[in-house]
């Protein structure tokens, strides 16, 4: 990797790889399986701040910054991405505590968060068309000193393991979208309903299942106007992060097929030497290294405090690219050995869809990428 990685970030790089093989890569097979939530794993996981990452140290949080935690993040989804699913939506809730929380709303969440004591979730899916439309949609009416908020959210990651929610909400029906605003919620708060788990074709040991509201307490997080731009921000941050762990699946994945490439034995000699399978191989492996360096250059943005929304829409496209076709490619070259459900390619191939898919609609990236031009 040409990328000037600092002796710091390397660090936390061969951290995250190691801990990824002794400890992810033997649950990886069984998690997929079962669908178990790994409790265990993601307490060690906090035990080496893998769950406080970039947070402040001031909050218990290990600060090593936005491109060390997608460094790690990649490392982990190479053993298991469901793992590293978890981390990553918790970490987005992190995020945008850490970024427009007040200093009270800071201390109360953060320290818990950073050492594992309490994980995130962010809730931004509805039922509905879009954010604010439908019979359905979370609205948030005033409530005393605070926010009462009826509706459903659907396909919340991290549902009923989290134990804070960052939850988009309206506060005009009529408006929609355009009176978007951030909440912060307790997931013991009353009223708070969270649905049975969905069973889901990859990232299985991910907590994934609806959440309702009915008159559930909540506390404005940032302003009630800055809504839309807290969800795009937290959009953008989360699609680099989720990007950094395609990175991490389809560089697994363009290793084993090259690997079974060299073992399989057609015509007299391996299909390595075959001109196909190389040049399937290699850009394979092109597009695993480009989309890898423009992750880590949208981090450093991230880290750096610099504008990065049209750099994590750029990844994020390509990212949705490179995973799925590249599946299908390295699928391909491993035929119907790939195919089988008992081999590591369709774990793979399951997983990648939901690194690519899931967190934001499909349109997300092109939008803003064409806004930006010009």
């Amino acid at each position: 990797m040409s990328y000037l990685l600092t002796e710091d970030q390397q660090l936390v790089q061969k951290n995250a790889r190691d801990f990824a093989m002794q400890y992810l890569e033997p649950l990886a097979v069984q998690l997929d399986k079962t669908g178990e939530f790994p409790a265990e794993a993601v307490k060690k996981m906090a035990s080496y701040d893998f769950l406080g990452w970039f947070l402040p140290t001031e909050f218990g949080g290990a600060d090593f910054g936005y491109l060390s935690y997608v460094l790690g993040v990649e490392e982990l989804s190479r053993a298991s991405a469901a793992v590293a699913s978890i981390v990553v939506n918790h970490s987005s809730a992190a995020y945008a505590i850490n970024r427009w929380g007040s200093a009270e709303q800071k201390k109360k969440y953060l320290p818990a968060l950073a050492r594992g004591e309490k994980l995130g979730a962010v809730a931004m899916s509805e039922p509905g068309p879009g954010v604010g439309q439908g019979p359905e949609a979370v609205i948030a009416t005033q409530q005393g000193g605070g926010y009462a908020l009826n509706g459903r959210k659907s396909y919340v990651a991290n549902a009923g393991v989290a134990d804070v929610y960052v939850v988009f909400g309206c506060t005009d029906a009529a408006a929609g979208a355009k009176s978007l605003a951030a909440f912060l919620v307790n997931a013991k708060a009353e009223g708070l309903e969270v649905g049975p788990k969905k069973s889901t074709m990859g990232l299985r040991a991910r907590p994934t299942a609806d959440v309702g509201f009915h008159n559930v307490a909540a506390e404005v997080l940032g302003t009630v106007e800055g809504g839309a731009a807290i969800a795009a921000e937290v959009l953008a941050a989360f699609a680099v992060a989720e990007a950094a762990q395609t990175v991490g699946v389809v560089g697994v994945a363009v290793q084993h097929a090259a690997k079974y490439a060299q073992q399989r034995v057609q015509f007299g000699r391996p299909i390595s030497t075959f001109q196909a399978i190389q040049t399937m191989l290699a850009e394979v492996n092109t597009n695993c290294y480009v989309a890898r360096l423009a992750v880590y250059d949208a981090a450093a943005l991230i880290e750096q405090g610099k504008p990065f929304t049209t750099e994590a829409a750029m990844v994020k496209l390509f990212a949705q690219r490179l995973g799925m076709n590249s599946l299908l490619e390295t699928l391909q070259i491993e035929g119907g050995y790939g195919y089988s459900e008992e081999m590591l390619m369709s774990k793979l191939f399951r997983d990648v869809s939901g690194t690519t898919i899931l967190e934001s609609p499909l349109e997300f990236p092109e939008q803003v990428i064409a806004a930006s031009i010009g």
